[in-house]
């Protein structure tokens, strides 16, 4: 059974979402896939700035703060780029719990990743607190794994965007780098020196480009 949604948890996504999933739900009735895709990119920016907050409450402070910007990567990416194709529900309310659920997933990718990382490199982080000669210490131990955790969990979204990013024209992908790198719409427009809705554009079309190159990636 899905998880209940309160109101709190749509009401501010459904204001523009609703208009725009309706648009969707009928292009996929009628099986048009332009269509399709045209709406699912709106819907896109009407979750983006949400997600971040989705992640948080999947993971609840478990992961930390390197692998939750991991997860927030890798949701924003696989919503724009997946849920297109898995989603089956009629409602916002649904799409909130679908959204909610990939990155539930994601944050228990990352964890698993983290705790086979640790046991491949052998012992725990407690080997070596009270006995030098027996390794570093915990909290340099802990670091280094962190480090290396980041670099081998977030390789394969890299390597998807290192190959997508320098295909999408310059400004497209200036406001696509920025916003995967966590920046809010406001930090993006003072960045470019571009207005609110010309950011929401180039983001949105940067998505539809990036979404075209995903479907030739994974082919």
């Amino acid at each position: 059974m899905s998880e209940h949604v309160g109101a709190s948890d749509f009401r501010p996504v459904a204001k523009h979402a609703d208009e725009h999933l309706r648009r969707f739900l009928t292009a996929r009735e009628r099986g048009d896939g332009p269509a399709m895709r045209q709406s699912w990119e709106a819907l896109v920016i009407d979750f983006f700035d949400r997600i971040d907050g989705f992640v948080a409450a999947a993971h609840r402070g478990r992961l930390n703060d390197e692998e939750h910007e991991l997860a927030v990567e890798l949701s924003l990416t696989r919503f724009t780029t997946n849920l297109i194709h898995t989603f089956n529900g009629h409602s916002v309310g649904e799409l909130v719990n679908a959204t909610k659920t990939l990155a539930q997933r994601i944050c228990i990718d990352v964890q698993r990743s983290s705790i086979r990382e640790r046991e491949r490199r052998g012992g725990s982080f407690d080997d070596g607190w009270n006995d030098p000669e027996r390794g570093a210490p915990r909290w340099e131990a802990e670091a280094s794994y962190r480090r290396h955790e980041a670099e081998t969990t977030s390789a394969e979204i890299n390597d998807f965007l290192g190959w997508a990013l320098p295909q999408i024209g310059l400004e497209r992908r200036r406001v696509l780098e920025l916003t995967f790198e966590g920046a809010e719409l406001a930090e993006i427009t003072d960045e470019l020196g571009i207005t609110r809705d010309n950011a929401y554009q180039r983001r949105s079309r940067g998505l539809k480009d990036l979404a075209k190159l995903k479907e030739r990636y994974d082919a």
